[in-house]
């Protein structure tokens, strides 16, 4: 049982409650009300969280590649409005830490600097609502020769 007192004689109170009546209230004397033992309670419910969308990522390199060559280094991402960053590697290297994917696409210049073997992989980090995916591509850097117009691979 709760109880409050209500500071002023005949006005109405801010609680819910019954008044008790005991004998006529003296002037400057409160009156009494008492709180019946229901109570209620307020929970508030979350909706479960939505799924994260999966995603797919490829990648690919134009240009010639050749050492002393720019390349562009493009990562597709589905669905294209997968928000989040792409992290290019070459093999274990990083070569961008996070290229910003925006309708779908995130692109990196890199240059190779020793021939041979590589592999290029494209991490995508996604934002809330999508899950990460990965993507690689093998290829040979061939030696290069940059006259600053042209690249040409030689040997």
């Amino acid at each position: 049982m709760i109880t409050f007192v209500s500071s002023s004689i005949g006005s109405g109170s801010a609680g819910q409650g019954t008044h008790m009546p005991r004998r006529p209230a003296p002037r400057g004397r409160a009156a009494m009300f008492t709180l019946g033992a229901a109570a209620s309670v307020m929970v508030l419910v979350a909706p479960p969280a939505a799924a994260a969308a999966d995603t797919t990522t490829t990648v690919s390199v134009q240009g010639t590649v050749a050492t002393t060559c720019p390349v562009t280094l493009t990562a597709k991402v589905t669905p294209v409005n997968a928000a989040g960053t792409v992290e290019f590697k070459d093999g274990p290297t990083v070569i961008v830490p996070a290229a910003v994917v925006m309708n779908g696409t995130a692109t990196a210049n890199h240059t190779f600097n020793a021939p041979g073997a590589h592999v290029i992989s494209a991490k995508f980090k996604a934002a809330a609502g999508f899950n990460n995916s990965e993507g690689s591509t093998a290829v040979t850097v061939a030696t290069g020769l940059n006259l600053g117009s042209i690249c040409l691979p030689i040997g």
